[in-house]
Parts: structure tokens; C-alpha cells; sequence
């Protein structure tokens, strides 16, 4: 073949590729604030597609969760911080969804309150669910049911034990079933995770590398998906606990945890706590010199959720590059679609893939890719957009 017709080939191959990466584009929306920067986005924790077809973002930079059209464009901001139902006291570790009647609701987890807030879509406030317990919680996350319950899931006290010249902190999880009153009908999986470590027994702890996680989504009537992280089978449990069934995924297997990790780590603690606390870190963060011996292997999944298809969204370590894996699977575990990217807070909503990535400086941008119905495609788009790989 000679040069010239060479050179037309790729010409035309080039054409089309940019032709394909231009139809992704069609369906592609970024939320932007306005001229004068009202709604600018900070540190987004949760972005979700409301009943409405606007989106809802929560940003912990404000405490607001703001509002944009359905084109992206920012319309509102509601709750903010205070100390009274319908605020937010702290939004670090809060968390929020719709009901089935259309109503928003948000539960907080760290030195919040002790409810879940149900409020009208413009932000006014209906009523205040107060959980019925006896001892001291948080919420982590809660989803709304078709009769007015909860699926909630709760952080319980940790407590210490003494592991030869340091404590250890075991931090108990559970994922309960609460009624319309508040009042908790059943409790489906509970775990006691070992998660920090302290050189004392009533605080002053440091978070551990490597712990198990604690993931699940509702699946199907009555049912939910649960994983510790810990191994590629997913299990389906009842809303009283029972196994249901379980079933194995192309996830890898957990790697060991090596001394060499287990160095990073300390090094990465060490640097970050002397720059910010100095004092604390010689008081308490030199503990970690001596976990020498590490108690789980490597959690290959992050998250679980599930799709308007019925499809699983499960979000895990890739063993063979240093970045994550997001696998498109059917329900009984099957690859639909799989890619490698850089984004986070991924998840489908009625309408969309909705994700956040970061530029050089750290600025978050949250994107809305129209799925129509065709999940593994808008999973593939998404790795068009940020140059990820695709199987």
C-alpha cells in the first residue's frame, strides 16, 4: 500500500473515532454553578437523580445539598448546618435519598443527629424519624421502603482490648429493618470488625489499613446483596437474615497484605499527622510502629448497588493495575460490562450514570450520562470520558 493511501486510512479511522467519542458526548451533562458562583460545588459526597429529574448534590464543603436542572444547570440549595431538625449538624458522614411518595430524606453519621430528617423536595421540613434505641449509634445509610420503613445502617460503639503493647478498636456494624415509628423490626447481618488502633484504651485511635468493609444494596422484594469485601461471592439475605442464596463474581480473589504496604501506610500516617499535630502524632499516632502483623488481606470491594435493569454496579481494587474496576454484573454474578477508571461516587439512576472526577487542581466535577436503558454502554462512555480501559 502506498504512503498516500496509508495516510487516507488513517485519516478516515481518525474521523471515526471522533465521531464515536463525539456521540458520547450527546448524552453527557456536568452540573455547573452560576456566573457568580452561587452553587459551586466543594467537596461533593453524594450525588443523586430526584424524582423531579433534577439532581441533588450534598456537599460537605457548605453543609447544603444543592440542586441542579436536568441540563446541569444550578437551580437551589436546602438544609444547610445548624443545630434543629432539617439542618444538618455535621455532613461528613451524612448520607441522603427519596422515599417512595417523593419525599427527600438525610440521616447523619459522625456527631450528628440521631434521626433521619424527612423533608418536602423545595426543602421544608414534614417530620423527624427518631430511632428507637437504647444505646449509643450513628447512622451510616438508610434506604427508603414502599411501606415507610428504613433499611438502616448503624455504627455502634467501639470497644478496646488489649493486644500485647497496644489496643485494638472493634467496631460493630448492623443493617436493621426500621419501621414508619422508628422502631427497629429486624436486624439482617451484624459484624465486629477490629478497625483501629490506639496506644490507649479510651481513644486516641488511628484507622487501620486493610479492613473489611460493609456493603449491601436492597435486591429484589424483601431481600438485600451484602458483602464484607472479603471474598468474590455476594450473598442474598432476607430481611430477617436468612441466606438466600449466594453466587461467586469475576472479582479477584483478596491479596495478602505485605510489609512493604504495611510501610507505606505507616509512612503516609506519619507524614500527614506531624504536619497537622505534631504533639498528638508523639502522643498517640507512633502506636502504629508496632502493628507489625496485619489481621485481614486486602477487601476487594468498595461498593454494591444496584441498577434500574436489575444489573449490580460493584466497585473493587483491579489486582493488575493501580486503579478500580467498576463491573457491570447480571444477577446471578455475570460480567455484563467491566472498566477500569478514575471516578468515584459512580452509581445509575433512573435516567443516568452519575460520577465525579477531580482535575489537576482537585476540583470536583459530577457528570450525568443518559443511559437509556443501556447500562454496559453508558459504563463505557464513562471510560471514554476519562480515558479508561474497557474489556
Amino acid at each position: 500500500m502506498r504512503l498516500s493511501s496509508i495516510f487516507l486510512v488513517a485519516i478516515i479511522l481518525f474521523s471515526v473515532v471522533q465521531l464515536s467519542a463525539a456521540e458520547t458526548f450527546e448524552n453527557h451533562v456536568i452540573l455547573e454553578s452560576n456566573d457568580d458562583g452561587e452553587g459551586m460545588l466543594f467537596f461533593p459526597r453524594q450525588v443523586e437523580e430526584g424524582p423531579d429529574g433534577n439532581f441533588y448534590v450534598l456537599d460537605s464543603g457548605d453543609s447544603f445539598i444543592k440542586v441542579f436542572s436536568p441540563v446541569g444547570q444550578y437551580l437551589t440549595k436546602m438544609v444547610g448546618e445548624g443545630e434543629g431538625p432539617g439542618e444538618f449538624q455535621r455532613t461528613d458522614g451524612a448520607t441522603f435519598g427519596f422515599t417512595e411518595n417523593d419525599k427527600l430524606f438525610f440521616s447523619e453519621f459522625v456527631g450528628g443527629h440521631r434521626w433521619i430528617s424527612i423533608l418536602e423536595l423545595n426543602g421544608n421540613l414534614i417530620h423527624v424519624l427518631s430511632l428507637q434505641l437504647d444505646v449509643m449509634f450513628g447512622i451510616q445509610a438508610a434506604r427508603s421502603l414502599d411501606d415507610g420503613s428504613f433499611l438502616v445502617q448503624f455504627a455502634f460503639n467501639s470497644t478496646a482490648r488489649k493486644n500485647g503493647e497496644y489496643f485494638l478498636y472493634e467496631l460493630p456494624w448492623s443493617l436493621a429493618v426500621v419501621d414508619s415509628t422508628g422502631v427497629v423490626v429486624s436486624e439482617i447481618v451484624k459484624t465486629d470488625f477490629t478497625c483501629f488502633i490506639s496506644n490507649s484504651s479510651n481513644g486516641g485511635t488511628i484507622n487501620l489499613p486493610f479492613t473489611p468493609t460493609f456493603k449491601w444494596a436492597p435486591f429484589g422484594t424483601n431481600e438485600v446483596i451484602w458483602s464484607d469485601g472479603m471474598s468474590p461471592n455476594l450473598k442474598v439475605l432476607d430481611f430477617k437474615g436468612k441466606l438466600v442464596r449466594e453466587f461467586e463474581t469475576p472479582l479477584p480473589y483478596p491479596e495478602k497484605v505485605t510489609q512493604s504496604d504495611l510501610q507505606q501506610w505507616k509512612r503516609k500516617i506519619e507524614n500527614r499527622v506531624k504536619s497537622r499535630n505534631p504533639s498528638w502524632w508523639n502522643r498517640f499516632g507512633r502506636v502504629i510502629e508496632k502493628y507489625k502483623k496485619p489481621l485481614y488481606d486486602k477487601p476487594i470491594l468498595q461498593s454494591i448497588s444496584t441498577t434500574p435493569s436489575g444489573n449490580l454496579l460493584v466497585y473493587g481494587m483491579d489486582i493488575n493495575s493501580d486503579g478500580f474496576v467498576y463491573w457491570l454484573l447480571d444477577r446471578q454474578g455475570k460480567e455484563v460490562a467491566r472498566v477500569n477508571a478514575n471516578a468515584s461516587r459512580v452509581h445509575f439512576s433512573e435516567n443516568n450514570l452519575l460520577f465525579i472526577t477531580y482535575d489537576e487542581e482537585g476540583i470536583p466535577q459530577i457528570h450525568a450520562l443518559k443511559h437509556f436503558n443501556d447500562e454496559a454502554t453508558a459504563l463505557n462512555q464513562m471510560g471514554v470520558l476519562v480515558g479508561a480501559n474497557i474489556w
